[in-house]
């Protein structure tokens, strides 16, 4: 689920396998499309690759429905096509051409107008979640006449996420994975689900599983956890389809809190088989809560994943805030644009009006 770009040249073009797709309109020229544009934030490097095409079939389709498309292959491209598009009131939406970790960067850059999901990843959560489906024809259509909802985002340090943070093990296999798909050249590889065989392996043998001290700091609510794995789940979802939480919501104004409590990689598997099975909110080594504001510390540095890419550290002990990590939540935070027919989500309006219909 990681995101990763290409190389880029000194007329900011890119190079190798993500250029833009033959006749493509480039971020620079959005502001001369006029009235009815889609921006593409794309990722080469998502999944199993093959981004390229794909986006190019989407802007055929969205031709056909009478909308222009620019497309951002680059991060200083996608920053630009952010922009624009929060200036130009012409701009329908932006779209997640990747995987999770594409989602995840779109969202860090607050976008001003609803953002929508092209999927091409691992595990595609967040798409998926929506029922927003590969086939570009769909999204298309989508596009042109779905509806927006409005949806809550977690927050730690400087950075959003969409799905999930985890702290602890998890977090160490997402930073092994994310270290093993970086190239020679800086360039991020594609990747499949097999290619976290050995990252599950090496942190089953190497990692400490630290103490967590989770303080939940909502009034009225405080409360003082201890573990060696916390989940923050903005969404219901998790890979594999694993059910940690399935009843969160992203649009209730809370974070869904799991505090794993025992230590050890043998602990881990059997929370593990705990959640496939479904039971393991019943176990009294796993505590969950519905926060709004939590602080976590522990004595030795820790690991975050965020959305499935490596998000830093809890940092040990000392410091100015004494070493803690606050995680909170953003109450309707991000709009996304969805096919009509997904009526889980009530949809959104902005100023008093309306937003997607």
């Amino acid at each position: 689920m990681t995101e990763g770009y290409g190389t880029e040249s000194a007329d900011g073009h890119r190079d190798g396998p993500g250029a833009l797709p033959f006749g493509v309109a480039r971020w620079s020229q959005a502001a001369t499309l006029g009235r009815g544009w889609v921006g593409i934030a794309a990722n080469p490097a998502s999944g199993w690759g093959g981004s390229r095409s794909r986006v190019g079939r989407l802007i055929q389709e969205l031709k056909r429905h009478g909308l222009k498309a620019c497309v951002a292959w680059t991060l200083a491209e996608r920053s630009a096509l952010v922009a624009e598009s929060a200036r130009d009131p012409g701009c329908r939406c932006l779209v997640a051409a990747g995987g999770d970790g594409t989602v995840g960067a779109l969202v860090n850059e607050r976008p001003g107008v609803p953002i929508t999901v092209l999927p091409s990843g691992t595990e595609n959560l967040f798409a998926r979640h929506f029922g927003l489906g590969r086939e570009p024809a769909r999204l298309a259509a989508t596009i042109a006449a779905g509806r927006v909802v409005r949806i809550d985002l977690g927050l730690t340090g400087a950075r959003r996420f969409a799905l999930m943070a985890g702290i602890g093990f998890d977090a160490d296999v997402v930073t092994r994975h994310h270290l093993a798909r970086v190239g020679r050249r800086g360039v991020m590889r594609p990747t499949h689900r097999a290619a976290y065989v050995e990252p599950v392996l090496r942190s089953s043998l190497r990692y400490r599983f630290p103490t967590l001290t989770t303080s939940i700091l909502d009034p009225g609510r405080e409360e003082t956890l201890t573990g060696t794995t916390a989940f923050f789940f903005n969404l219901p979802s998790y890979a594999l389809g694993l059910p940690f939480v399935p009843l969160a919501r992203g649009d209730d104004g809370w974070l869904d809190l799991l505090v794993f409590r025992d230590s050890g990689p043998f602990r881990a598997l059997r929370y593990l088989w705990l959640v496939v099975r479904g039971i393991h909110l019943d176990d009294p080594g796993v505590h969950h809560r519905k926060v709004r504001r939590v602080a976590i510390s522990s004595t030795e540095d820790v690991p975050i994943q965020l959305d499935g890419d490596p998000g830093g550290f809890v940092v040990a002990g000392g410091g100015a805030d004494g070493g803690e990590r606050v995680v909170e939540v953003l109450p309707r935070a991000v709009d996304v644009l969805i096919p009509r027919a997904n009526s889980s989500y009530n949809s959104s309006t902005r100023d008093g009006k309306r937003v997607g219909s």
